[in-house]
């Protein structure tokens, strides 16, 4: 009896540990995957979003120029394939909050009401703009961001108080 305990409880302890090495492996293999899968569509969605963000920049550097705003608009259209290209990249690709964010801002910009005030639909919009620019930072990593809508455009707009103060 002495002999099969001598045995037998190696050979199980030997079992038990090529088992859980087996599992440790399979489990790991599984995790180390699905965590370069996340890698690539992490680098896959910023380069989505620095194409699809590249046309509004132009627009908005060239704002205050005589013939800015349009010649970014034409800039666009001739690209328009291409642009095109990028934002069914953002759909595929995008978090859900970041595909919606531009959806948003792109209905907004769409929509032509001539009774509105322009003024007031520039607000709207830079806002949802800002919600956009928003919705992209926490999905590349500031998840836990204290920022704003008007806190991502004051780079861009000197006087973005006035436009806080205008939605109130």
């Amino acid at each position: 009896m002495d002999w099969f305990q001598d045995i037998l409880v190696p050979l199980l302890l030997l079992l038990v540990a090529g088992i859980g090495s087996v599992v440790g492996w399979f489990v790991r293999s599984k995790f180390e995957e699905s965590r370069a899968i996340q890698q690539k569509l992490n680098d896959e969605r910023r380069k989505t979003y620095s194409k699809i963000l590249l046309p509004f920049i132009s627009v908005l550097a060239n704002i205050n120029r005589k013939e800015g705003p349009s010649n970014a608009v034409e800039e666009i259209m001739k690209d328009l394939a291409k642009f095109q290209k990028n934002r069914l990249n953002l759909v595929l690709f995008g978090s859900d909050n970041v595909v919606q964010a531009h959806n948003a801002c792109w209905v907004y910009a769409s929509k032509f009401d001539a009774n509105e005030n322009t003024e007031q639909r520039g607000v709207t919009y830079m806002k949802l703009w800002g919600k956009l620019l928003l919705q992209i930072r926490k999905d590349v990593g500031n998840k836990d961001t204290k920022l704003d809508e008007y806190d991502m455009l004051r780079w861009l707009i000197t006087d973005i108080d006035k436009l806080e103060h205008m939605e109130e």
